[in-house]
């Protein structure tokens, strides 16, 4: 899983990425517009039982990587503030995560949340219109040259340009995101994202409540966006700590769990994914897929070459192999199943794939 954190200038951008990273600091990394890069295990501890059952040689979490994306700043194209190099950057990614400031700044005053997400949603707005208003003016000429293949697309194109000059995002028009003709444009304003309310310690859980339904207000049933908050300069101290000592200063704060993990959990959701497991000598290792997938695609997802020979999938869901406590209990008990390239995947499956190349 690919995040990008993207903001205004100002808005802590790398105090959020130090803070989710566990203190990696983003600017020993890059230059200016380079992005700091950040590797994150995925704390489950359903993996934790299963190395503690198998005693692997080698176990592999998932990982989420992110991305500290340069501010947005007046460096774009006239009209546009998001540049090209800072596009490259977010278009493979498979979320943002917008980061706006809640916290009295010397340089820019109070906060104005609402005001700062409004203004780099029109960014995003502007940005994917450019893109399209290019590729209507190419398409045009080749449909008026006889080329109607190119019709649907073009048909497609001028629906979401009606939208952006609305200014809806492309996240309400499925066709840019499941159309083969759209999808691979990579609209900013199609793809999952999670707001992030970075809050100043002086902000109390009522006014980052109050903050959030200002927000939320404003995305009108929006399908793929979610929403979170975090102290990020007390998350950030909190992620250098030992682990108990981190415990205890998150007791002081009334917080059951860091902002860290919560985030990832809020990502998986927003992204619609699951995790499933391979179990065996040498290693234990977890594996993230979309929900509704099939073990097909599972095995896809470990090799190319397991999809191509896929026979059968044995599966034992986790709750039922920990009750049953080993792989032959669960056997004995009647939990494995045997399936087929068409069975649809669940959270915490336990998978052993049969095939043949």
């Amino acid at each position: 899983m690919k995040l990008g954190i993207i903001g205004l200038p100002g808005s802590g951008k790398s105090t959020v990425f130090r803070a989710l990273t566990g203190g990696i600091e983003s600017g020993e990394r890059r230059g200016h517009q380079d992005p700091g890069l950040g590797m994150v295990k995925v704390t489950d501890p359903r993996l934790d039982f299963l190395v503690d059952y198998q005693k692997p040689k080698k176990v592999t979490p998932v990982h989420v990587e992110y991305l500290d994306i340069a501010g947005i700043t007046g460096e774009g194209k006239p009209g546009r503030f998001i540049g090209d190099k800072t596009l490259v950057h977010i278009r493979p990614l498979d979320a943002i995560l917008h980061c706006i400031r809640f916290f009295d700044s010397p340089a820019l005053g109070r906060p104005e949340p609402v005001r700062d997400y409004v203004a780099v949603q029109e960014e995003m707005i502007l940005s994917d219109l450019a893109v399209i208003e290019k590729r209507i003016e190419r398409l045009s000429k080749d449909v008026q040259r006889g080329r109607k293949d190119l019709a649907h697309e073009l048909d497609l194109l001028q629906q979401a340009q009606g939208l952006l000059n609305d200014g809806k995002p492309l996240r309400t028009f499925p066709p840019a995101i499941e159309s083969e003709e759209l999808r691979g444009f990579s609209f900013l304003s199609s793809k999952p994202e999670l707001i992030l309310i970075n809050a100043g310690e002086n902000k109390n859980r009522e006014d980052i409540r109050s903050t959030l339904e200002e927000i939320g207000a404003r995305l009108e049933g929006q399908p793929n966006v979610a929403m979170d908050w975090l102290y990020a300069d007390t998350e950030a101290e909190i992620a250098r700590l030992s682990e108990e000592d981190a415990r205890e200063f998150l007791k002081d704060l009334a917080l059951e769990e860091g902002a860290k993990e919560r985030i990832i959990r809020t990502s998986f959701a927003l992204l619609n994914l699951i995790v499933f497991f391979t179990v065996g000598d040498p290693e234990v290792r977890a594996w993230q897929l979309g929900k509704g997938k099939t073990a097909m695609k599972a095995a896809g997802t470990i090799h190319s070459d397991i999809e191509r020979g896929f026979i059968r999938a044995e599966v034992v869901g986790y709750d039922d192999f920990k009750e049953a406590g080993s792989q032959a209990a669960a056997h004995k008990a009647g939990k494995v199943r045997l399936e087929g390239k068409d069975y649809v995947m669940r959270d915490g499956d336990i998978v052993l794939f049969r095939f043949n190349v």
